[in-house]
């Protein structure tokens, strides 16, 4: 039998890919299977260089390093490889190596003998892509997880939230260590520790009962400037987008959480006044007849000549204990809005000049200097001047009060964006931040039992609101105190 028919005979009749080649590389034949899956001939193929005309470029050195291992041992050899066929496809095989020897044993030729395992490398290949995306789904879901933990309970400050979720959010990703966060809530900017800003970002907007409030950003480091396509997967776009929803239900929950608190604190509030009314009107009714005797018939007695000193001292006593109790009851009237303001076309400057002229006495004997900063383009506004002389009086008292060393008491009036603003600061010892958040609150008082009722700012407040204006205060311990009030200019109307 001619020996050349039977391998080549051989060669046809294998299930497999054969292929034989010489020293150098260059292919010396192949049977119909070669030609099947590579789409050449042959005769296309003989004398051509195996590995590069199959081999990619990347793998190339490694084939010749294989092939060359095995002619040196001359022993059967196994490996995997990638081809690369006419029409550009990646072919996977599994190879036996065997090198042909002639009468002297010397290598002459090497013979490949191989298995497509394509599909089962794309099936491999599948899986492990599966894999990959469950355990990436795994850590999203963990970190929403942990997300939705924190939206449970929200007994925390905002920005202690968000901060948490900032932390969170890296470890849904990816590559958690090469994964940087940015938000911006408001005024609220938080960024993940050693936050880096990169080119390869997604960015997701904070969007709260349909406007807009803010940004989520995501930077990825270490890409350069590959597309985004080729550095975030498509689940990690979704991710962003519900931690982002997330976050606006969270900062919407709070401020609607804060508005109930607020709309409880004015209706106990609310509450209050009504008792304080009711019962200011009983207090005038049956407590006001009496004062005026008693007050009556002390002035009168003290106008009897020839009083031995004490019983002046002690008439005297008397009249500023029920002067003093009648200015509580008033105090009351008012603040419980039994005695509405009485709306007229009002010069804030002059009011503030004739107010300022009753603390005179007490700025003196305290030793304020009192420095009027006046602005002469102040329109006026519909006000009640008698409860305006009560604000800047009250104001003013207080303030000078305070500064029992000496100081400063500086009151100047602002035309700003069509309202009128009167603003009250001294150089004082300032509220401690516990007493500033209820200096508002009825019968609060820091001063002793003889030198306050608690009623000066709570009257303060309700003429402010009362005149549909707003009055804010800003304090430092040990740097003194400042009192805004604001009222409309454009305010015609009677108060509410």
């Amino acid at each position: 039998m001619n020996l050349h028919n039977y391998y080549d005979t051989v060669m046809q009749l294998s299930h497999g890919i054969v292929v034989t080649f010489d020293l150098g590389g260059r292919i010396i034949h192949g049977n119909s299977e070669l030609e099947k899956l590579t789409g050449y001939s042959i005769k296309e193929l003989a004398g051509k260089d195996w590995f590069k005309t199959f081999i990619p470029q990347d793998r190339h050195e490694k084939a010749v390093r294989t092939v060359a291992d095995s002619v040196r041992s001359q022993t059967i050899s196994t490996t995997s490889g990638a081809i690369r066929t006419r029409n550009g496809d990646t072919v996977y095989i599994d190879w036996h190596i065997k090198s042909l020897v002639d009468s002297a044993g010397e290598p002459i030729s090497v013979l490949c003998v191989g298995q497509d395992v394509t599909d089962h490398m794309l099936r491999q290949e599948g899986l492990l892509y599966e894999r990959s995306t469950l355990m990436e789904r795994n850590k999203e879901l963990s970190c929403l997880y942990h997300i939705s933990l924190l939206m449970v309970e929200m007994t925390e400050e905002l920005p202690v939230i968000l901060s948490k979720i900032v932390n969170l959010l890296p470890s849904g990703f990816q590559r958690p260590r090469k994964t940087h966060i940015s938000l911006t809530v408001d005024d609220i900017h938080l960024q993940s520790q050693g936050y880096r800003d990169t080119d390869n970002r997604l960015t997701e907007p904070i969007v709260v009962n349909k406007e807009r409030r803010g940004m989520l950003v995501v930077s990825l480091e270490g890409h350069g400037r590959r597309a985004r396509s080729a550095e975030f997967i498509e689940d990690e776009n979704d991710l962003l987008a519900t931690v982002a929803q997330q976050i606006a239900l969270i900062v919407a929950k709070k401020e609607e959480r804060r508005a109930r608190q607020q709309l409880e604190q004015q209706l106990r509030q609310a509450d209050r006044l009504a008792k304080i009314g009711q019962f200011s009107a009983g207090l005038a009714h049956e407590i006001n007849e009496p004062l005026a005797n008693i007050l009556g018939f002390a002035q009168l007695a003290l106008q009897t000549p020839g009083l031995p000193g004490q019983v002046e001292t002690d008439l005297r006593n008397i009249v500023d204990s029920s002067l003093h109790a009648r200015e509580i009851i008033r105090k009351v009237m008012l603040f419980s809005r039994q005695m509405p303001p009485q709306l007229v076309m009002t010069d804030l400057n002059a009011t503030i000049v004739q107010a300022l002229r009753i603390t005179e006495t007490g700025a003196r004997r305290n030793r304020v200097a009192v420095v009027c900063d006046l602005d002469p383009t102040l329109p006026r506004i519909m006000a009640d001047p008698q409860h305006i002389t009560q604000v800047v009086v009250n104001l003013a008292a207080n303030a000078i009060q305070a500064m029992d060393n000496g100081g400063t008491l500086t009151v100047r009036t602002i035309n700003h964006g069509g309202d009128a603003y009167i603003v009250i600061q001294d150089t004082g010892p300032g509220i401690q931040p516990e007493e500033l958040k209820q200096i508002f609150t009825p019968f609060y008082t820091t001063k002793d039992v003889d030198k306050g009722t608690g009623l000066g700012l709570s009257v303060v407040h309700g003429i402010v609101k009362a005149h549909r204006g707003f009055i804010q205060v800003d304090s430092t311990p040990g740097q003194g105190s400042r009192f805004e009030v604001a009222f409309p200019c454009s305010q015609t109307n009677g108060a509410e």
